[in-house]
């Protein structure tokens, strides 16, 4: 017994001086690791909340989409590759997010000057889900969306309207700076993507090949509307005027 009570007196003893020594910052405790929380979709649009434009970056990204979308008119960028209409909005979109550095300026013969300071809280790759940004398939974002090929880092004009943006209006009226106008070309199946600047004007690329004279337009939506093709007319009365769109990762 008498061996028993020592034990017992040494343990307490031990006891009270890792008590002492834990409030004087002595022994430090073991590093917890934080729970991991999911990277919700909470407007279940497609994208992980993390990789989404807040506040006023949504108004600088339409501001620089619109503005690179513009500068390929003057003159076409050599690492811009997949020269057609949907190919310059999905390179106006990497580009408003991209770092702007030295480096990235010297690619442009010309930028017209946006009005608005770059993007500052979201920088390309996007976090969590890196360069696959376009989304070709509907539902929530998940987990597994790259790996099961419903975020991509390239695809057509079809699916960026579909599942890469929502249409907010039939009415060209109702267009923004960095809106993107969509329109079906029935005799190809297709669809047909224009940047809309503002002011009544839009920029595209033809569609057709460099070897078949494929050039970027910069035209006005009046002269849209005096089009002999009927399809191109931007009018809620043309079925072939699909809308008024905007990029989900600004909602």
């Amino acid at each position: 017994m008498a061996g028993f009570a020592v034990r017992l007196a040494f343990r307490n003893t031990l006891t009270l001086l890792a008590c002492a020594a834990l409030l004087q910052g002595a022994i430090a405790l073991p590093a917890t690791t934080p729970t991991q929380v999911p990277d919700v979709d909470s407007n279940r649009l497609g994208y992980p909340d993390s990789a989404r434009l807040v506040g006023q970056d949504r108004d600088r990204f339409a501001d620089w989409f619109a503005s690179i979308a513009e500068s390929q008119y003057y003159a076409m960028n050599a690492d811009w590759t997949d020269r057609d209409c949907s190919g310059l909005v999905r390179y106006a979109f990497v580009n408003a997010l991209m770092p702007h550095d030295p480096a990235w300026y010297a690619k442009f013969e010309y930028l017209p000057r946006p009005s608005l300071p770059p993007v500052e809280n979201l920088s390309y790759p996007l976090p969590v889900i890196g360069r696959s940004v376009f989304r070709v398939a509907p539902g929530a974002y998940r987990r597994d969306d790259i790996q099961q090929g419903r975020l991509v880092g390239r695809t057509g004009a079809q699916y960026l309207a579909n599942y890469s943006m929502t249409r907010v209006s039939r009415d060209p009226a109702q267009a923004k700076r960095g809106d993107v106008l969509f329109f079906l070309r029935p005799q190809l199946h297709s669809y047909h993507s224009m940047v809309y600047l503002g002011g009544g004007m839009v920029v595209y690329h033809t569609g057709a090949s460099p070897a078949e004279g494929g050039r970027v337009r910069l035209i006005s939506v009046a002269t849209l509307l005096k089009f002999r093709d009927a399809a191109f007319h931007p009018l809620a009365s043309n079925p072939d005027f699909l809308g008024v769109y905007r990029w989900r990762i600004m909602h």
